[in-house]
């Protein structure tokens, strides 16, 4: 079969590279370039521990007080916006138990297969030197936060996540990275870290050894009706695209591409941001997560990045200076990073959000030849090869390895 994949970034290349090892020909179409979009700059955690749905119900009562302050871990963008007042309800109806524990489980299975196949990527391919499995330390800065953090740990213990409690002491002498105040924390043994691009790139040369052909600066604008008989047409910037199977992984534009469908995916673009710094002194020995200021840190060979935030703000790609301050001076207060840091680069992405927070992955619904592999919210990278795995499986036919139905594309 002959599969047009919409979308070049770290899910539509796994998905690609899955696609043609069972012998499909697939043409990947990227509005920018490969990996240049949310996979490029993110916080490059791959962590079952972390691997929870958006709809939170822990989050609901915070999420309100957030919303009026403008340094907060989430932003939500007030706007009358009917599609985006329906996404926010929708989110609100969905942040229940009985939808959060069940999702949870899909996604920790999910992204341990995941990180088990980025672990096998770094072992057959010599250029992804990233790749490091030395665990996640979860650092807790006051007490009432660390005894709500068991709850969330019993359900991830039950998903099959490793967990150790460590001590104050403990953390000063395993990782003395972390000069801030501490009360104790969690450690994650089985998780890991890479750099994103770096992912996305290895994995995308391969999927073209495996037959893959790449299309840059190829944005979508149009796709013809389904007729009997005959391919689907899709017109780029970069030329008109013919195939039997349309798979849109196109992330934060797939409500967009949807229309040009007349379907309805209710993806919302969620801002966040990295930064890469100087090593630090000493510098971290794993991925080490301040909870209280939902600041994610990830340590390189060659320096720090730390990330953040959450603004839902759809497409908008302003840079809010002084959230960027907030994840900042959160670092500076818990590491030994200089009173001064210098920032290298700064990065922003928007992360692909449905209002249940579950990725989407599956048939279209009411298509017989549209499939989706979209929406993986601050899921996409450590969740992308078992998404690719999934939804070829599922294209092609075969039993899949996961339970589909927390992810049907056809939920909405």
């Amino acid at each position: 079969m002959d599969v047009l994949i919409i979308g070049g970034g770290v899910v539509g290349v796994s998905c690609a590279f899955e696609l043609a090892k069972r012998g499909a020909r697939v043409t990947v179409l990227e509005r920018d370039r490969i990996g240049h979009g949310c996979s490029y700059g993110n916080a490059g955690w791959l962590t079952p521990s972390q691997a929870t749905p958006l709809a939170n119900p822990s989050m609901i009562f915070k999420s309100f007080r957030w919303m009026l302050d403008p340094e907060s871990p989430l932003y939500i963008q007030p706007r009358l916006d009917p599609a985006y007042l329906r996404w926010l309800i929708e989110f609100l109806l969905a942040s229940r138990k009985s939808r959060f524990e069940p999702g949870t489980m899909a996604l920790v299975e999910l992204c341990n297969a995941s990180t088990d196949m980025w672990e096998e990527t770094a072992r057959r391919n010599p250029a992804f030197t990233s790749f490091e499995r030395h665990g996640l330390l979860a650092v807790y800065e006051h007490e009432s936060s660390l005894a709500a953090g068991v709850k969330a740990n019993e359900l991830m213990a039950r998903a099959g996540v490793r967990v150790e409690r460590w001590s104050a002491d403990d953390i000063r002498q395993r990782e003395p990275a972390v000069t801030g105040p501490t009360v104790g924390g969690y450690f994650f043994p089985d998780d890991a870290h890479c750099k994103p691009y770096e992912a996305v790139r290895v994995l995308a040369e391969e999927a073209a050894a495996a037959g893959v052909r790449f299309v840059e600066g190829a944005e979508v604008f149009d796709i013809s009706p389904a007729t009997a008989g005959a391919q689907r047409v899709v017109k780029t910037t970069a030329g008109e695209f013919r195939g039997d199977r349309l798979l849109l992984a196109a992330g934060a534009w797939s409500s967009r591409l949807g229309e040009l469908l007349q379907l309805r995916i209710p993806v919302l673009g969620a801002k966040g941001y990295s930064m890469m710094l100087d090593r630090a002194t000493p510098h971290p020995t794993r991925s080490i997560y301040l909870i209280e200021r939902k600041v994610a840190v990830n340590p390189h060979h060659d320096g720090l990045r730390i990330a953040g935030t959450l603004e839902l703000v759809n497409n908008d790609f302003s840079i809010n200076q002084r959230r960027v301050a907030v994840i900042l001076r959160g670092a500076k207060a818990m590491l030994n990073i200089g009173d001064a840091p210098v920032v290298h680069s700064l990065w922003r992405g928007l992360r692909p959000c449905t209002p249940d927070g579950m990725p989407v992955i599956g048939r279209a619904k009411g298509y017989g030849d549209v499939w989706l592999a979209t929406a993986h919210q601050m899921t996409g990278l450590k969740t992308a090869p078992a998404t690719g795995l999934l939804l070829a499986q599922l294209m092609s036919g075969e039993t899949p390895r996961f339970d589909p139905a927390p992810f049907r594309a056809d939920r909405f």
